[in-house]
């Protein structure tokens, strides 16, 4: 046990959730580097130094300004909207245009703190019983127009995630407001409901928001680190064309957005470094050219002509060109490495898929080893069988329920087929993961008995997210928000919160015993919390098997001879780039 430190920011629930990762758990916080054979301690936690929430951040060493940093990737952003967004990249790049009530600030080395990033700190536990917080802005945040962000503009953020047509972004806040899953029963947003105001959050004076819970929710200056927290202006909300023109906060402003070409940011003359803890503008230009495949990519780093020498393949490295990369000493640190928070499943659609039976043979017969090759073997990522990432707080792994080896076991999925050869449809995505993987899904569903149709979508993710959906299986990946499974195991497997629409719980699996045990857990003090979400895993997999555990991610990718400050973010599982500049 911690004990609660002396500032009203956290409880100590919360201190508990955040302080290293090692809390009472199989899982002891050693979260090693895929470059340094493991041992380096991955801790996180909430910054109690108000002096740690201030800006200017400190200065990277070396660092010169000036420049464009270029980044390669092969398909649009899904979404720049604020409340919208919920991949990796986005977050990561939206991070240098959009700031958010609280942010994680990194080191690159495994230490990660919360701090307040629009706020003055990571929150205000007004009761200490996690139910009613306070949050006070800085003063001098401002809009790129040089407009004050107001806590009416934060208010307004939180108030247009409500919307159903603003779909796709996280639900935490959305549902803890709304103490119900189904989130917008009732207040739907200020397009469809007419009003600003939402039931749970008061906008105290321009600099104050609180937030008031009918439960408690200690995690709640985690939740306010993901985008939904983003100021909106009111009058500047386009509704679902915001995603093409977002109103700046960060360092840099939409300069250009071509979709499926290009996305430029330039400097935001009104972002003031004394407010942000956080971020740099080394750069004068950041632009994502969009495009470009992983080997694509890799290989115009590698050559480093002209510009490319400021470039990041954001792809990651094709397994062609893995051991090329290995064995070319000279890259040195161009080449980043670290174990990612993402799992991959091959995700069954419950709600078509209804035989458990089918559903065991599925997972016996995958071949999980083959589509890791395709994605570049043990520098991509290592296999596994659990929902939970091993960087989640209680992570723990039991053993296999349905163990059909790397490979696969087709026999042992006939003998549960008993005869039967159930027809699936296998949604792919067309880019170049979509071609590589299909195919290993297919021949090993095959060899097992199945009859596999495999088609390729062009929409793939909002296609999953869409319940209703005429596939039987697809591929989909997650990481926890931040290091415990509240944000991974309630999103993805409670299926009291499915809707048309933006569902994260792509298996559409729905079991009253499991949900259940989701409320009992999370009732529970957040140091006993960790080892009771790793049994509600075992459960959830002995018992239902809705998705199969394929592989963990590892990011695995290279830079230009010109990029520094770039680092691997623990949260995102992808660079983050407030400490890059341009070498000279």
């Amino acid at each position: 046990m911690r004990p609660r430190l002396a500032m009203a920011a956290t409880s100590a629930a919360l201190v508990l959730a955040t302080s290293a990762l090692a809390a009472c758990s199989e899982n002891t916080g050693e979260n090693g580097d895929s470059d340094n054979g493991g041992g380096k301690q991955f801790t996180s936690s909430i910054a109690t130094d108000p002096k740690d929430s201030q800006g200017p951040a400190a200065e990277v060493p070396g660092a010169t300004a000036g420049g464009v940093l270029k980044l390669y990737k092969e398909e649009d952003f899904e979404h720049l909207d604020p409340q919208r967004t919920y991949t990796f990249l986005g977050m990561s790049i939206q991070q240098m245009f959009a700031r958010t009530l609280t942010v994680f600030k990194e080191d690159g080395n495994g230490n990660v703190l919360l701090v307040g990033d629009l706020a003055t700190d990571p929150g205000k536990d007004v009761n200490d019983d996690c139910r009613t917080w306070e949050y006070t802005l800085k003063e001098g945040v401002k809009f790129e127009d040089g407009s004050p962000i107001r806590a009416a503009d934060v208010a307004y953020g939180i108030a247009r995630s409500f919307e159903e047509s603003i779909d796709g972004g996280p639900t935490y806040i959305q549902e803890w407001l709304a103490d119900n899953p189904t989130y917008n029963a009732n207040y739907k947003g200020p397009y469809t409901s007419g009003s600003d105001t939402v039931p749970g959050l008061t906008v105290k004076d321009d600099r104050t928001l609180v937030f008031a819970f009918a439960k408690p929710h200690c995690d709640l200056p985690f939740a306010l680190s993901l985008p939904t927290s983003v100021p909106v202006p009111k009058a500047q909300d386009t509704k679902t064309e915001y995603d093409r023109r977002v109103v700046s906060s960060g360092p840099y402003k939409i300069k250009e957005y071509v979709p499926d070409t290009r996305f430029v940011l330039e400097r935001n003359p009104n972002w003031d470094a004394r407010t942000d803890p956080l971020r740099h503008a080394y750069p004068d230009t950041i632009e994502v050219e969009i495009g470009p495949n992983d080997t694509a990519a890799t290989e115009r780093v590698l050559a480093g002509q002209g510009a490319d020498q400021g470039g990041v393949a954001w792809e990651e490295i094709p397994q062609a060109l893995v051991n090329q990369v290995l064995g070319d000493s000279s890259l040195g640190d161009r080449v980043l490495r670290k174990t990612a928070p993402s799992v991959w499943y091959l995700s069954i659609n419950n709600e078509r898929i209804k035989d458990v039976k089918v559903r065991q043979a599925i997972a016996y017969a995958i071949d999980k080893q083959g589509l890791l090759t395709t994605q570049g073997g043990d520098a991509a990522g290592k296999l596994t069988h659990t929902l939970l990432a091993d960087t989640t707080i209680g992570q723990t792994n039991y053993p296999n329920p349905y163990d059909g080896g790397p490979t696969g076991n087709p026999e042992k999925a006939k003998e549960l087929l008993g005869g039967q050869k159930p027809k699936l449809v296998f949604m792919s995505r067309t880019n170049a993961f979509g071609q590589q993987t299909a195919p290993i899904v297919e021949q090993s569903l095959e060899r097992a008995g199945f009859d596999v149709t495999v088609q390729y979508v062009e929409d793939h993710n909002p296609t999953a997210r869409t319940r209703g959906n005429p596939y039987d299986i697809y591929l989909s990946n997650w990481a926890a928000d931040w290091p415990s499974a509240v944000s991974t195991i309630p999103v993805l497997w409670d299926g009291r919160k499915l809707g048309p629409q933006g569902n994260s719980n792509v298996s559409y699996f729905n079991a009253d015993d499991v949900n259940a045990e989701i409320d009992r857990v999370s009732n529970l003090p957040a140091g006993e919390a960790g080892p009771e979400w790793a049994k509600v895993d075992q459960m959830i997999m002995e018992k239902y098997v809705p998705v199969v555990p394929l592989f963990q991610d590892n990011t695995f990718m290279v830079s230009g001879a010109k990029v520094g400050g770039l680092i691997i973010s623990e949260q995102f599982g992808t660079p983050v780039f407030y400490n890059s500049y341009l070498k000279q």
